[in-house]
Formats: structure tokens, C-alpha cells, sequence
């Protein structure tokens, strides 16, 4: 192996680094104020948000039911006796998520309610997606 090679760890570790860093910033901000709105993203940049994010735990995703479908899909069912909230509704759009990350495959949830729920929370919206 060549003692002299440049390799990434020296890169990261030398004055290229910092300019390579400096121009990626440039170009985000670029990004934001000239682009965004090019492609019809409307709202203004308030400031650039973290890409990499951690999530480092362990957490039991426990569903109701799930059942594989002939056409590749999969069909999602929880049963709610109480009051049917916004954080429920998060809760089990990250089922979906990472059961569709797993198992490769679209996942549609149905929550069946029982009880005297009133007022159940039956859309999230965020972003664009409904």
C-alpha cells in the first residue's frame, strides 16, 4: 500500500475538507433560495435542516394485525376503544413505515373503533401527505 496515497481520512483531515464543507454550504443555500422555487416548492427557508439523523433504541412495534396480500401489499388493522388522537395516528404510520421498509412492500392500515368514541381523529396531514 502506498504510504503517500491520498485517501479519505486525510482529505477529511486537511484544509480541502473545510473548503469542500464551505462550498457544500453555499450550494444548499443556492438550493433554497433559487431552486426551491423552481420547482414550484413553495415557503421560505428558514435555515437548513440536519441530514443525518440517529435514532438509536429499541422499540417494539406491537400491531394489532397484518395480514400479506395476493397482490404484494399489505393490509394493516388496529383496533382503538379509546379516543382515536393525532399520536395515535403517528404511532401507526410508523408501523406502516417500517413495516414497508422490511418487508419491501405498500401498507395500508384500517383502524376498526369500538367503545364510545365520540370524536375520533380519522386524517394526519403533514406536509403533503394525507
Amino acid at each position: 500500500m502506498d504510504k503517500n496515497r491520498f485517501t479519505e481520512e486525510k482529505f477529511r483531515s486537511s484544509s480541502a475538507s473545510k473548503h469542500e464543507d464551505a462550498a457544500m454550504k453555499t450550494m444548499m443555500h443556492f438550493f433554497a433560495e433559487e431552486l426551491l422555487p423552481l420547482l414550484g416548492i413553495q415557503g421560505k427557508v428558514a435555515s437548513i435542516a440536519p441530514t443525518e439523523l440517529m435514532d438509536i433504541r429499541i422499540a417494539n412495534f406491537y400491531q394489532d394485525f397484518n395480514f400479506f396480500m395476493e397482490d404484494g401489499s399489505i393490509k394493516h388493522l388496529e383496533f382503538q376503544s379509546s379516543d382515536l388522537t393525532l399520536d395515535d395516528l403517528k404511532r401507526f404510520r410508523s408501523y406502516e413505515s417500517v413495516t414497508s421498509y422490511q418487508y419491501k412492500a405498500p401498507v395500508t392500515t384500517y383502524v376498526v373503533c369500538s367503545g364510545k368514541i365520540r370524536n375520533p381523529k380519522t386524517q394526519l396531514t403533514e406536509g403533503i401527505n394525507t
